[in-house]
């Protein structure tokens, strides 16, 4: 279940998989039991300052009287998130875990609710009382791995919080490739006149894999500049339609798709199921001059692949936000590949996600509080 997050609770909680139904029960009782006092919930914000600048967190705790709410500065290195996302997290690795004040640690064993980016490996330890954890991002293959159901703790995802900046970010890189600004600008630095037009992006065929938030407001934007739009989803069966694409694919023909399309934007979930799902057959699939967008997970492309398929000439440029290794290091092809437009995973904007998170998690907290389901409820079964 994917939605933009910002609705009121009533909306936020429509679609719903009937096999948490009983679950939510038990958490919604848990949640009481351990918070069963007259004193404000006790919350924790565990992420970098730059993720919950001091004037916001202010202004939530302003707002919201009923929750004590305290910030732990506890960020780890992204080898320990890859780590963790796989399951092979070593004595190395989690030794790079970040200390954690004696006032940090205190707050975490009473936090009912976490609001956070990166969890410490002792997580059930640290936090006996915890019952719910909103993950910051739509990312959350690390937090995954914690296995928190097992502990009965509710996890939800951040979908649809940066979708709407991500979907922008996506245009304009399409945009940058059809009207060749790169080169243009290039021809200025050198003072050199010489007529170069670009691609129109309208009549052409925009193809999404991965139907969640980012996927479909990128799709509308794209639908707004004239471009078809076909995408391919994994729960889609054949003869399923949607509002928002012109045709809708199931996951098993996701060739077909990549075959007729002109851009194709990577925006699935990264699971076991979904590493390296782009690989030297899916580039091949793809149509001769393609645009390849990736704001998704490093792990669902084969990189090696990719930078062939561009030397090769079979696609015409490739969008990359993100990378198996961030940052990819000094020798890695990513940084010299033709026509590859390579950035620091910085997609997303930042102007007022803060406050759009914390809408989320009140509005997740409540519909917990009261068994009703909440928005973007992680199925560790699925991974996402």
């Amino acid at each position: 279940m994917e939605t933009a997050g910002t609705a009121g609770t009533a909306g936020l909680c429509v679609q719903f998989r009937m096999g948490h139904a009983a679950a939510l029960g038990v958490y919604a009782a848990a949640m009481s039991a351990q918070h069963a006092g007259p004193g404000p919930v006790p919350v924790c914000l565990v992420g970098p300052r730059m993720m919950f600048p001091a004037r916001s967190v202010e202004a939530f705790r302003a707002a919201n009287p009923q929750l004590q709410v305290h910030w732990v500065d506890y960020t780890e290195p992204n080898e320990l998130r890859v780590a963790r996302s796989v399951g092979r997290v070593g004595p190395g690795e989690a030794a790079l875990e970040p200390p954690l004040s004696e006032t940090d640690r205190a707050a975490l064993a009473k936090a009912v609710a976490l609001i956070a980016l990166d969890l410490p490996g002792n997580i059930a330890q640290l936090a006996p009382k915890l019952r719910f954890v909103q993950a910051v991002g739509a990312g959350i293959e690390w937090l995954v791995a914690h296995r928190l159901d097992v502990g009965g703790v509710t996890l939800c995802r951040a979908s649809g919080v940066a979708s709407s900046s991500i979907a922008e970010f996506v245009l304009a890189r399409v945009l940058e490739v059809a009207k060749h600004t790169r080169r243009l600008e290039q021809q200025q630095r050198d003072h050199v006149w010489e007529r170069r037009n670009g691609s129109t992006l309208a009549g052409a065929t925009f193809g999404v894999v991965g139907l969640g938030a980012i996927g479909r407001d990128s799709a509308r934007l794209a639908r707004a500049f004239g471009m078809r739009i076909e995408a391919c989803r994994r729960s889609a069966q054949p003869g399923d339609v949607d509002p928002d694409v012109d045709r809708l694919w199931p996951a098993a023909e996701l060739d077909q798709l990549l075959g007729g399309c002109d851009v194709v934007l990577c925006s699935a979930p990264a699971t076991a199921a979904t590493e390296r799902l782009f690989d030297a057959g899916r580039f091949a699939a793809m149509r001769g001059g393609a645009t390849f967008v990736n704001i998704a997970r490093g792990s669902l492309v084969d990189e090696a692949a990719l930078v062939v398929s561009l030397r090769s000439g079979h696609l015409g440029a490739a969008v990359i936000d993100v990378a198996s290794q961030e940052p990819p290091p000094s020798d890695h092809p990513f940084w010299d590949a033709p026509n590859l437009y390579l950035s620091p995973h910085c997609s997303a904007s930042f102007e007022d996600y803060t406050e759009r998170l914390f809408r989320l998690f009140l509005d997740n907290l409540e519909c917990i509080k009261n068994g009703i389901p909440p928005s973007n409820m992680v199925d560790p079964g699925r991974g996402y």
